[in-house]
């Protein structure tokens, strides 16, 4: 929220957002979220997130907890430094289509309660 009452004059009805992105470097990843039937199971063992493990907001991983996952994520949580803090079920043997809801939406909350639409 703006708290200084001259800039909230000025920049009106416009609504700010901020998003942390956690970038992969990693070969082979798909365009789109595809379904080959694979999950993780997250084991606990990230410091200080023995409970769960977030790794943005569609992915709140319950320790011990059998979790679908699209290809993509699937490579980058064993492909990268979260490898070793996961089991992995399945491989890319079986495809089912796309995976439904990953990947298509904005990384944070659309609008707000109080936002008024645009004049455009």
């Amino acid at each position: 929220a703006v708290t200084d009452p001259d800039l909230a004059a000025r920049v009106g009805n416009i609504r700010f957002h901020s998003a942390t992105y956690r970038l992969f470097k990693l070969d082979g990843l798909e365009s789109a979220c595809e379904d080959y039937g694979q999950a993780v199971i997250y084991r606990g063992s990230v410091p200080h997130h023995p409970h769960r493990f977030v790794l943005d907001k569609h992915h709140d991983i319950e320790t011990g907890r059998v979790f679908r996952v699209c290809g993509n994520t699937w490579r980058m949580l064993r492909d990268s430094r979260f490898g070793a803090h996961f089991d992995f079920i399945g491989d890319f043997s079986r495809h089912f289509g796309l995976f439904e809801g990953c990947g298509a939406a904005i990384p944070f909350d659309g609008d707000t309660p109080d936002a008024q639409a645009g004049c455009c």
